[in-house]
């Protein structure tokens, strides 16, 4: 007799740097003076998070939970899978608020609260819907590998993290490297992200060791893929992962499985008003196609719908509740 194994409660389980988005609208001459680069993230100083506080005491922000992997599995519970998330926060109202939000959208959280305060991205938006990236991390980086619970990860389809979250030697690097393991142990598919080609380049040797052991899906942009291929040979991916996605912005994805690639064209969006979130709610429709078992080129098309919808408002989540996306893609 076989015994069936039982469904798992989480499609997706995140783990990700706990930081709160502060949504500002900048000119190019406001983030020029801010000496950031255009496009990627960086750890602020002193200096520019002065500068930065004060521009919003002037200008009314939009503030919402942010980091990569919470920004995809936010799109996928909209599309009805079942998600968890597991990061920290501080003890101050944004760490409430963003433990908050994300029970309000039916998601699980399995978050640690430390002393101190809770991390902030800074998000500039340009006039062009460019997003540019100022973090202060807070205790956002102090999740522990004690504070990874083995059950959830046996109890999840997919563990989902992104190179942002192996930025510096901080316990959250290990603690989610460690998570890896345990789902490596219970079969767990691994789900990661590029993140931004900074990332690539600064932690470089770090992300190669991680995918040294392949892993079953990866993703990236352009920029990201080049960075780790040295080059647009994205064939290369396939080194470290079963499937790889490269993420073409305006151009769609190519899709690449051993011996298989699948490339779906995007949307033609004119009202672009904020690009941040598009590569994660891209992510979040791919994996909603991944968990009902349709084919990659719907998969991608349901990613492309999704990211072309969330460029056209600021913010990158959207609280639009989708059943069945399939069957209008």
């Amino acid at each position: 007799m076989t015994i069936c194994e039982q469904p798992r409660k989480y499609q997706i389980t995140a783990i990700s740097d706990a930081l709160t988005d502060i949504i500002i609208e900048v000119n190019d001459d406001l983030l020029g003076r801010l000496e950031l680069p255009k496009g990627n993230s960086i750890q602020l100083d002193e200096v520019n998070l002065a500068k930065i506080e004060q521009i919003i005491r002037t200008n009314k922000p939009q503030v919402t939970p942010g980091g990569s992997p919470t920004n995809v599995i936010y799109g996928a519970s909209n599309l009805g899978l079942r998600c968890a998330f597991i990061g920290c926060v501080g003890s101050d109202d944004y760490g409430y608020d963003y433990i908050n939000n994300l029970r309000e959208n039916e998601i699980d959280t399995y978050v640690s609260i430390k002393r101190g305060n809770s991390g902030l991205c800074y998000t500039l938006i340009s006039p062009d819907g460019q997003r540019t990236f100022g973090l202060d991390f807070g205790v956002a980086k102090e999740l522990y590998e004690y504070e990874i619970l083995h059950s959830l990860i046996k109890d999840s389809e997919f563990l989902h993290f992104s190179a942002y979250e192996f930025r510096g030697e901080n316990p959250i690097n290990f603690a989610t490297r460690h998570a890896a393991e345990i789902a490596r142990k219970h079969g767990t598919k691994i789900s990661f992200d590029l993140g931004d080609s900074f990332v690539v380049q600064s932690s470089r040797d770090q992300i190669e060791a991680f995918l040294a052991e392949k892993i079953d899906l990866l993703f990236a942009n352009e920029d990201e893929a080049s960075a780790l291929c040295g080059g647009r040979e994205y064939e290369k991916l396939l080194n470290y992962a079963k499937i790889a996605v490269v993420k073409l912005g305006p151009g769609g994805a190519v899709v690449l499985s051993p011996g298989k690639k699948t490339s779906v064209a995007g949307l033609k969006v004119d009202d672009v008003r904020d690009t941040n979130g598009a590569g994660d709610n891209f992510q979040a429709g791919f994996f909603y196609g991944l968990s009902k078992n349709l084919d990659i080129e719907t998969c991608i098309k349901i990613g492309n719908f999704l990211a072309a919808n969330i460029i056209r408002r600021i913010g990158a989540q959207s609280r639009v509740k989708i059943s069945g996306i399939e069957f209008f893609i």
